[in-house]
């Protein structure tokens, strides 16, 4: 048992009036004519203190504390279920709504006169309700989920290192930007954040929906090394934190996380909770980005018609492109963002990564990340003039030697400059990086492509005069003559031998000669 604090200097006043008595000898008399208490309240102090020392001076709770005195169980019960009882209001959406304590009372009565109960007082009704718990309340009137979002008691992850745990997530900005076809739109985020600096792995702007390729292509671009010195952030983090939606759940995203020995943990189905790092990441990007850029349109709840005007002025604003977004985002980012000292761990994100002393783990090769890349389906054919990719052809100086083969592509839908080819059926092996100069990549000059043909010619030429050299040793003209000639049936029964033979002997003779004379029809052309 332990005191409260009322009750612990309730009871150092007590010790302090019978103190005397146990130091100093004094009556308790003396103690109650001194301080005007009565005799036996000093009495049973002084017991008190005997048996259960200084706890024992403490004003002890009732046993019945909380608990309507004079009234039955059921009724209280009663009293109970009707103030967490909801009420449907006709013509608008269910709500959950407080009963009225004058109606909770006069149909209390109704009951306690029908089951011969004792009748409740007005003050008796509303100390049953203003003591209820809080929590029954909460489920009574607003339901499992209201409940869940405030008393279910939570496990905050927090990494222990740089690298330990990066949270991935999908959000619709806010504001509008125009398109490839120069309509206004609003594009989609995806963003990947590091837990224990809370700096930025990698980010993606897109138009497209949430979908796990996307987030396969996000997650490629925060594991690889930046190009910008100023952003630190990189390497294979041990796991990575999402949402259990089809748009991080898929069968390529877990081979590729096995791959890379990466977990994937999932946010319970239907309860996306412990993900509020970066739902307040995208409340600041649209507190400090999107709220000064022409185009912003915020949501307003509850008010549709407003809602719908917002957005008609914010789309004849917007005069942005996505690309002229991604620039002012970067720079908010590794300028403002990841420079500034953080609330919760009181650094700068880039400068707690890095004061971590994480060695990033990286790949064993490129091919890893590659397939975070976008796969088609089907293989595609490797023609003379290249690999056709959405209307457009891609070159490289070692596709001389697959010309009319097979092969796997996989690209970046953001960056078509180039594509990364692959060879092989059962094992993939890298082949090249196609490019396609119409789309700004890198041209491939016409004496690279001759020099490759030529050198595909003279391997193809060598093979060729190898199968002769073993065709002519083993299946030459003459030795299929011979073979034919043993297939020649011998004729039946001794013949005498003549000096000069008779006439159906030479005739014989003649037509074997001609046998064995007979040009074959096989051919061989020049390597030319």
């Amino acid at each position: 048992m332990t005191l409260t604090e009322l009750q612990s200097a309730q009871a150092l006043e007590r010790l302090a009036i019978i103190r005397p008595h146990f130091e100093e000898g004094v009556c308790q008399t003396e103690i109650a004519r001194v301080h005007q208490i009565s005799l036996r309240t000093v009495q049973r102090w002084v017991q008190a203190y005997r048996e259960e020392g200084f706890m024992g001076l403490g004003t002890k709770a009732r046993s019945d504390a909380g608990h309507c005195r004079g009234l039955p169980e059921e009724l209280v019960l009663l009293v109970e279920g009707l103030a967490v009882q909801a009420l449907l209001v006709e013509g608008l959406a269910v709500q959950a709504l407080r009963r009225p304590l004058t109606s909770i009372h006069a149909l209390v009565r109704q009951v306690a006169d029908e089951q011969d109960w004792p009748q409740p007082s007005y003050a008796q009704v509303y100390r049953i309700v203003q003591q209820m718990p809080k929590d029954l309340v909460t489920l009574g009137q607003e339901g499992a989920a209201a409940y869940r979002e405030a008393f279910d008691l939570l496990y905050r992850r927090e990494a222990r290192c740089a690298n330990a745990i990066w949270q991935a997530d999908h959000c619709q900005l806010r504001c509008y930007f125009l398109n490839e076809q120069g309509k206004a739109q609003m594009p989609l985020l995806t963003a990947i954040e590091d837990d224990y600096s809370r700096g930025l792995a990698g980010y993606r702007l897109s138009w497209s929906a949430p979908s796990s390729a996307l987030t396969a292509l996000t997650l490629r671009e925060a594991i690889s090394v930046k190009e910008d010195p100023r952003w630190p952030i990189h390497g294979v983090p041990e796991c990575l934190y999402t949402d259990h939606g089809s748009d991080f759940t898929s069968k390529h995203l877990e081979a590729v996380a096995a791959d890379l020995k990466m977990s994937l943990i999932f946010s319970q189905v239907g309860r996306p909770r412990g993900r509020g790092k970066m739902e307040r990441f995208f409340l600041t990007v649209r507190e400090e980005v999107l709220a000064n850029l022409p185009g912003y349109a915020p949501k307003v709840e509850g008010h549709i018609r407003w809602q719908r005007e917002i957005e008609a002025e914010a789309r004849k604003a917007a005069c942005l492109t996505l690309g002229e977004f991604d620039e002012i985002f970067r720079t908010w980012v590794l300028e403002t963002y990841a420079t500034r000292i953080h609330t919760e761990t009181h650094a700068a994100p880039h400068a707690r990564w890095l004061s971590s002393g994480v060695i990033p783990v990286l790949p064993r090769n490129e091919m890893q990340l590659d397939k975070l890349l976008v796969q088609p389906r089907r293989r595609r054919v490797v023609h003379q003039e290249g690999i056709t990719l959405l209307g457009a052809w891609y070159m490289h100086e070692l596709l001389a030697g697959h010309v009319k083969e097979a092969v796997i592509i996989r690209y970046d839908p953001m960056d078509l400059t180039a594509i990364r080819v692959y060879e092989g059926e059962k094992e993939e092996r890298f082949l090249c990086q196609a490019s396609c100069v119409e789309r700004g990549g890198q041209a491939v000059s016409v004496q690279e492509i001759v020099t490759e043909r030529t050198k595909r010619r003279k391997a193809v030429g060598k093979a060729l005069r190898e199968r002769k050299q073993v065709v002519a040793r083993y299946a030459s003209p003459e030795q299929l003559a011979e073979r034919a000639l043993e297939k020649v049936p011998v004729a039946l029964g001794p013949v005498e031998r003549q000096e000069e033979g008779s006439a159906q002997e030479v005739e014989s003779v003649v037509e074997l000669s001609e046998v064995s004379k007979k040009q074959s029809k096989i051919r061989w052309y020049d390597d030319d």
